[in-house]
Parts: structure tokens; sequence; C-alpha cells
């Protein structure tokens, strides 16, 4: 039986998520026992040698021409190396260990972050970006945080995550309301495919711990403005993470791709 952490990592013309996936990496490894990393690539990406454990090349990247590159996310089932497996994503760090989880979710098929967390850790009632989903009564999950093990029922959640993808036209004039997205993001297809798989939430399982922090510009009490970051004044002190004043204790989803610059000077 094997654990790890997976998620995918493919450039765009803006953002360099191989080094992100370093510094995410590392601060797994730094903090965690349980620490194998796996990241899933396409064929262009240069890798840096002995950072990851495993790297897994696309062998057809659904998103080669397309600058927000989500068209590969339903692969991370059958790409996944490990029995249990939590996803995440490249622009996020580790404050500290969880360990402990594992404990918990490997008694289990699928368990989902439900809402996330603002900078005082403070559940997140009030965001722009999920208008979409309180539009068409979708569960609010997030993709940045989930674990799946080597189950028929994980296999078929990720089975409908291809299949929206890949009739994505048709999804979102038949299936969805008021959406105009161009590209499925991953967080849409999540709550879609979980509403599918289970419309009423029979085998929905929350866990309070299994959240993270969102660092987006406009959450709850996160001013939507250009000195977001200014305005939390990020810092860190002896591998402790601080946003606001407030230390972080939850895996944090940055946003800000040059953050790491500011915090480790």
């Amino acid at each position: 039986m094997s654990k790890g952490f997976l998620w995918i990592a493919q450039n765009n013309s803006n953002t360099d998520y191989i080094k992100l996936s370093v510094e995410l990496c590392k601060s797994i490894k730094k903090f965690c026992r349980i620490n194998q990393v796996c990241i899933i690539v396409d064929q262009n990406t240069k890798v840096p040698n002995n950072v990851f454990d495993k790297v897994v090349v696309l062998e057809h990247d659904e998103s080669k021409n397309v600058e927000w590159k989500m068209g590969n996310e339903w692969k991370v089932f059958n790409l996944s190396p490990f029995t249990h497996t939590i996803k995440l994503e490249a622009d996020m760090l580790f404050p500290c260990s969880v360990d402990w989880w594992w404990n918990f979710l490997c008694q289990h098929d699928m368990i989902f972050s439900y809402h996330c967390r603002d900078y005082q850790d403070s559940i997140v009632t009030d965001s722009p970006y999920r208008k979409l989903h309180q539009q068409n009564s979708l569960p609010d999950v997030y993709n940045g945080l989930h674990y799946f093990r080597r189950s028929v029922w994980a296999n078929k959640f990720f089975n409908i995550c291809r299949s929206i993808i890949k009739n994505w036209e048709y999804v979102k004039e038949n299936l969805l309301i008021n959406c105009h997205d161009n590209v499925p993001s991953t967080d849409v297809v999540y709550a879609l495919a979980n509403k599918l798989q289970d419309p009423i939430q029979q085998y929905k399982i929350k866990y309070d711990w299994f959240n993270f922090i969102h660092g987006k510009h406009g959450i709850n009490q996160i001013p939507g403005n250009r000195n977001f970051y200014n305005y939390l004044s990020p810092f860190n002190v002896d591998n402790e993470i601080y946003l606001g004043g407030y230390r972080i204790t939850r895996p944090w989803h940055y946003h800000e791709k040059n953050l790491l610059e500011k915090i480790y000077v």
C-alpha cells in the first residue's frame, strides 16, 4: 500500500509551474514523513533531477494548444502511482505536517475538500469565483485538495470528469445555467461530476481539517485590490508562514505566482 501527493505541472506563457512545484515538494518533504511526491508533466517540460520521487510524462496532452491547461485533470486517477493519493495544485505550500490525515483518509474511497479558508482561517462564505456554483446548486468542492484511493467509486468519478471535459460544449449548453467558459475549469468539472455521481450527497464526507487557505482576491475578508499581498504582508520566520499577522496552519493555495520570491528572501 503506497501513499503520496500528486499534481499536474504544465507551464504556460506566464508561469513556470515546475519552479512552483519544486517549492511545494520541498515544503511537503520538510514537514511530512509520508512525503512521496509525483508530478505529471507534458513532453516539452524539463524537470530538475533528484527533486520529485516520480515524474509521469503525458502520452497525449489534451491541453497542448490552450493557455489554461486543465484538459488532463481527469487522467490523475490512472496516472497516479499510489494506492492512496492526495491531489494538489502546483501553486501551493505546506506549512506543517499532515501525516495524521492518512489515518482517516485511507478508510474511504474519496474525500473532497468543501469550501476553503481565508487567511484568518474562517470558512469562505463569499467568493466572486463561485457564482456558477451557486446558480447551478453545485457542491462547493475544490480540486486543489482531493483524496482518492484506487477504487471503483473513484474510477467512476474520474470517468465522469473525462466525459464532462470531452463534451464540454454540450455540457455547458445543456447541463449548466449561464456558463460561458470556453474551457472547463477543474473546480466546475469536479463539482458537476460530484453532483452527477452523488446527486443527493448521500456519500458526502466532510472533514473540517481537510481544507486549505485560498489566496485569491475578493474572498471573505481578503480585499480585491492589486496590492493584495502588500496588504497581507506575507513573511516567513523559522519555517512558519504568516499572512496578515496570522500564522497559517493549513496548506496554502496562493494566487500571485511571484509570491515565493517575496517570502523566501
